[in-house]
């Protein structure tokens, strides 16, 4: 026997995992919503075999040991998956007796953790002080910790929290100092009641960031106050939910950290409306980022800017759901919608649009677009010295948080007057694209901070945003350089065009019918090279990328989505300037040419998956 084996808890399964046989498939192993199944023709042979010594107790080492040395890689990987999916806990010394409150919070501790009994012994010295606005509320609260086996409740003696925040709770343990003064609230505004977190201790600016996110919603409509049967109904409903999270953080402290799934970047909060529906959301809220204030980018490895992966864009989309939760997202869903895939992806989040080869790119294009005026602290919010006005419109020009419209701001019947064809449809999306960079002029930043004099005769500025580092420095590196003055870009003639190029091409003057033109040039020697699409004499579509292949392909790009959503969304709004690419962060790495650095308060964000970045010339 191992010596390690005599250091090692023994471990058992947890009462609530079931078992179910699936005849010659295996055998599927269930927990509450969580299930894993076991295959092999022999699985639930060797399940039934397992199970007793599972459930009694036992030391991995030793059960290995006595099983048949062919079989112990299955063995092996049955027990990899009951722990992975926290099937197991630690066998610990049983109470001779439980209260009927640690009886009935037992099932849930032990679901939440792998030592349940030393949970229930920090329930019984734990100590939770309330403090609250709502005396209806608070009693209820009171009863819910009670029978969940609290220790002590008491009143908190300091102020009662400000609206929207009902009322605030700080759990103590003993021997606990992550968790000691761990704040968990209530709060409750136009027909919602938010009660949290679930997931994690509350940091001590929940309360406020609360009372921000209520702040900041639009109006909501009118609706019918419910009756006072109803909020008592309601006010029990939020107090046990209350309990519950204060449950589970006892849990997660009494954890190793090693034993416990990480919770995400977003704490979880239980919303319940007035008619008592209840669902989990993620509370989004971040400050806006100043980009006059920077620090210290995080470094970017050479393997960050290398080409993404096939499914990599997917992936990412996938991680940062929580940016378009329905309660607590800044900005809409990035989804296609009816628009058309082809020749290229096409997507909206809210009232911006996005683009791409793939409609998945279009979606991550979407969101970055809509983040933009999001992330980026407005102008003016500081006073005049913040951003300034522009003379020649004298109002507040912000190309991305308001974009242009890609289509004419006219009347469907106006449009069709002006002619049946692509072509015709798109004059007023290339003027309006025009006039847009004519208005917002080089002096604008994406943020919509007026962009002060850098190092040279160019603005000193450029903003970026990614859902990468590699991406947000590309983003940021694209809108520096294409915001450099005419006077420094030079005529080069165009590469042979890649069938990619050719594609669009083909679709922009046969497909469409508009007729285009494509001009490109590079910034004074130093490697980079600026595309621009014209219509008419009006721009169309302008990129900027170190390679002119991939230039001219990231132009026609933007130019064939404009011409698409002048068509099917013309009250879409789109960047004017195509930025973003990963060869810019690249360029800028090896070159030297330009440094970027992270906006103060960068990391807030980038622990919601939003990557920002600052960039000048060096």
């Amino acid at each position: 026997m191992p010596d390690s084996a005599a250091h090692t808890p023994a471990t058992r399964l947890k009462s609530a995992v079931r078992a179910r046989s699936l005849a010659s498939e295996g055998v599927a192993l269930s927990m509450g919503s969580t299930a894993v199944v076991v295959r092999g023709a022999r699985a639930d042979t060797v399940w039934r075999a397992l199970e007793p010594a599972l459930r009694a107790g036992f030391h991995r080492s030793e059960l290995l040991g006595r099983f048949p040395e062919a079989g112990r890689p299955f063995l092996a990987g049955i027990l990899d998956q009951l722990e992975e999916h926290r099937f197991l806990r630690d066998l610990e010394p049983e109470p001779v007796s439980l209260t009927e409150a640690e009886r009935a919070a037992y099932p849930h501790l032990e679901s939440a953790t792998h030592r349940p009994y030393a949970a229930l012994a920090a329930l019984r010295t734990s100590v939770v002080r309330v403090r609250s606005a709502c005396p209806l509320l608070e009693a209820r609260v009171r009863r819910a910790l009670a029978r969940a086996g609290f220790g002590e409740v008491h009143a908190d003696t300091g102020p009662p929290p400000e609206s929207p925040v009902l009322l605030t709770t700080r759990l103590s343990l003993d021997g606990d100092a992550a968790g000691h003064g761990a704040e968990h609230v209530v709060a409750a505004g136009d027909g919602l009641w938010l009660t949290g977190p679930r997931d994690r201790p509350g940091t001590p600016d929940l309360s406020g960031r609360l009372r921000a996110w209520f702040a900041g919603r639009e109006n909501a409509p009118d609706r019918l106050a419910p009756d006072d049967s109803a909020l008592e109904v309601t006010r029990s409903l939020v107090a046990a939910q209350l309990a519950l999270a204060l449950v589970a953080q006892v849990a997660r402290a009494v954890s190793a950290p090693v034993a416990e799934a990480a919770p995400g970047p977003v704490a979880e909060f239980m919303v319940t409306t007035d008619e008592l529906v209840s669902e989990p959301h993620v509370l989004c809220v971040a400050e806006p980022l100043d980009p006059r204030s920077v620090g210290a980018l995080r470094e970017t490895t050479a393997e960050d800017t290398g080409p993404p992966e096939p499914l990599e864009v997917p992936d990412r989309l996938d991680a940062v759901t929580h940016l378009w939760d329905r309660v607590f997202g800044p900005v809409a869903e990035p989804a296609p919608g009816n628009l058309s895939q082809l020749p290229v992806g096409l997507a909206r989040s809210g009232r911006h649009a996005g683009y791409g080869l793939t409609t998945a790119q279009a979606r991550e294009n979407a969101l970055l677009n809509a983040l933009h005026g999001v992330v980026w602290r407005p102008r003016g919010t500081d006073g005049p010295e913040a951003g300034g006005t522009d003379t020649r419109t004298d109002r507040w020009t912000d190309g991305w948080t308001t974009g242009q419209k890609v289509g004419p701001n006219i009347g469907v019947a106006d449009r069709r007057a002006v002619g049946q064809t692509a072509g015709g449809a798109v004059q007023g999306a290339v003027g309006e694209a025009g006039e847009g960079q004519e208005a917002g002029g080089a002096g604008d930043s994406p943020g919509g901070m007026a962009r002060a004099a850098g190092p040279g005769t160019g603005p000193g500025m450029g903003l970026g945003l990614g859902l990468t580092s590699a991406a947000a420095i590309g983003a940021a590196v694209g809108d520096l350089v294409l915001h450099e003055p005419d006077g420094r870009w030079k005529d080069v003639d165009p590469p042979s065009p890649s069938p990619a190029a050719r594609r669009l091409w083909t679709a922009l003057t046969l497909r469409f019918g508009v007729p285009v033109e494509l001009a490109l040039q590079e910034l004074d020697g130093t490697g980079v090279w600026r595309s621009r699409v014209f219509s008419e004499g009006e721009p169309l579509a302008t990129s900027a990328a170190p390679d002119p292949v991939t230039c001219v392909e990231e132009a026609l790009l933007q130019a064939v989505a404009r011409v698409r959503l002048a068509e099917e969304a013309p009250d879409a709004l789109l960047p004017p300037l195509a930025t973003g690419t990963r060869t810019l962060a690249r360029w800028a790495r090896e070159t030297g040419q330009v440094r970027v650095d992270a906006p103060e308060g960068a990391d807030t964000w980038r622990d919601l998956g939003v990557h920002s970045a600052v960039a000048a010339w060096t």
